[in-house]
C-alpha cells in the first residue's frame, strides 16, 4: 500500500471568515487517497461539519496559542513515524507561523509551509504599547523564522513582494480560492427584503481593521439624497456593540439591518445593488471575488494588497483611499445615479475571476505538497 503524505493544518483561532473559507475549500478538493489531514485549533472549528469525517479535527486545550506548543508538538511527534511518506505542517497567518515552527523545531522529518493571509501593515495597527511591543517581537522572529520554513506563501502579490523584502526570503504567490461557484446556488436560498429599497451591503467582520466606521459615515451622507435605501451589515465580532452604538449617533439605524454570523451572506450580495468594503489592510479580500461572481459589483479601500489585483486596478471596480468616506459617498452616489460604468467595470472583472479557481488552488498545493 503506497504511503500517504501527512498534511497537520495549523489554524489556532477557527471562525466563519475568510482564511477558514480558504481552508475549507483547499481541504475540499485534496485526494484523501494522497493525503491524511488532521486540523488542529484552539477552539472548536465550525469546518468540522462541513468537511469529511475521515479528517481528524484536535482542539488543543490552551487559553493563548503561545501556550498550545507542547500539545502542538506532541501532536507532530506521534505522527513522525513510518506510516507516512512524509510530514507537513501547514501553518496559517503570521504568529501561528512562528508557534508552528517552536512547535516543530528540530524534528527533522517534518516540513514547513507558511500561509500569511494578511499585508504585513497588519502589524503597524497598534492600540496600546502592549500591542505594539507583542507586534514588534512577532515581527524580529518573522525575519529570523521565515528563511527556515519549506514554502512560504502570500495570498496575493503585493503581500508576497513586501513579505519577501521584509523576510528576505522566497515566497510564493498563491491566491486565494474565492470563485467557488457553489456560492451561486448558495445564493438562492429565500431571504425577505422589501422590494421597494435599495440595498448596499458590507459584508466583513466587526473589527477595527474592517473600518465599519468609514462605510458608516458615507451612508450617513448618501441618505441624505436618497430616502429608499437601506445598508446592510453581515459579521461578527468585538466592534459589533460599537458600530450599532455609531450608526445611533449618526442617527441612521433605522437605515440599517445587521446581520449576525452567518455562513451564507450570499442571498444578501444577490439582493444588493452595491458591495463596499472599507478595511485598512487585508491579505486577499475574498468577498470582493465573491461579491462580482454573484454579478454584484464593488467600491473597495485600497488597502496595500488584494484589491487592486482583484480589481485591476481600479478597471474592475471602484477603488478609495483608506478611511475616504467623502469620495466614497460621492461615488455610491453616483452609482445609484447612473449604475452604468460601475456595473462595465463589474463585467470587465468577472472576465478575470478564472485566477481564484478552487480546483486551480488545490491543484497547486497539491504539487507543493508532493515536491517539498
Amino acid at each position: 500500500m503506497k504511503k500517504k503524505i501527512k498534511l497537520i493544518f495549523f489554524h489556532p483561532y477557527s471562525y466563519i471568515g475568510g482564511a477558514d473559507k480558504s481552508l475549507q475549500r483547499l481541504i475540499k478538493k485534496l485526494d484523501l487517497k494522497k493525503f491524511s489531514i488532521t486540523f488542529v485549533s484552539l477552539n472548536n472549528s465550525y469546518l468540522k461539519k462541513n468537511l469529511s469525517k475521515k479528517i481528524n479535527f484536535i482542539t488543543l486545550k490552551a487559553s493563548r496559542a503561545i501556550l498550545a506548543i507542547p500539545q502542538f508538538r506532541k501532536i507532530i511527534l506521534s505522527s513522525n513515524n513510518s506510516s507516512y511518506k512524509k510530514i507537513i505542517v501547514i501553518s496559517n497567518q503570521n504568529f501561528a507561523n512562528i508557534i508552528a515552527y517552536f512547535s516543530s523545531i528540530y524534528i527533522n522529518q517534518v516540513k514547513r509551509i507558511f500561509i500569511d493571509r494578511n499585508h504585513i501593515d497588519e502589524l503597524n495597527f497598534t492600540k496600546n504599547l502592549k500591542e505594539k511591543f507583542k507586534k514588534t517581537i512577532i515581527k524580529l522572529l518573522m525575519k529570523i523564522i521565515y528563511p527556515r520554513a519549506n514554502q512560504v506563501i502570500g495570498v496575493s502579490n503585493k503581500l508576497s513582494k513586501d513579505l519577501r523584502t521584509f523576510a528576505n526570503t522566497n515566497v510564493k504567490t498563491i491566491y486565494s480560492p474565492s470563485f467557488d461557484k457553489d456560492i451561486i446556488k448558495d445564493s438562492k436560498m429565500p431571504i425577505k427584503l422589501k422590494k421597494n429599497f435599495k440595498y448596499l451591503i458590507n459584508v466583513s467582520r466587526f473589527s477595527k481593521r474592517k473600518d465599519h466606521y468609514t462605510t458608516l459615515k458615507a451612508f450617513k451622507i448618501v441618505t441624505k439624497k436618497f430616502n429608499r435605501i437601506k445598508l446592510i451589515l453581515v459579521g461578527y465580532g468585538p466592534e459589533h456593540k460599537n458600530i450599532i452604538k455609531y450608526a445611533k449617533y449618526l442617527n441612521i439605524y433605522d437605515k440599517i439591518i445587521i446581520i449576525n454570523k452567518t455562513q451564507n451572506p450570499y442571498p444578501y450580495i444577490r439582493k444588493s445593488k452595491l458591495l463596499i468594503l472599507t478595511s485598512l489592510y487585508e491579505g486577499f479580500p475574498n468577498i470582493l471575488v465573491e461579491s462580482l461572481a454573484l454579478g454584484t459589483p464593488v467600491i473597495s479601500t485600497n488597502m496595500n494588497s488584494g484589491a487592486s489585483e482583484i480589481l485591476l486596478n481600479g478597471k474592475g471596480g471602484d477603488l478609495i483611499k483608506l478611511g475616504d468616506y467623502i469620495n466614497l459617498s460621492k461615488k455610491i452616489i453616483s452609482f445609484i445615479n447612473s449604475p452604468k460604468e460601475l456595473l462595465r467595470k463589474k463585467n470587465v472583472a468577472q472576465q478575470k475571476l478564472h485566477r481564484f479557481n478552487i480546483i486551480t488552488h488545490s491543484k497547486i498545493y497539491s504539487k507543493i505538497f508532493e515536491r517539498i
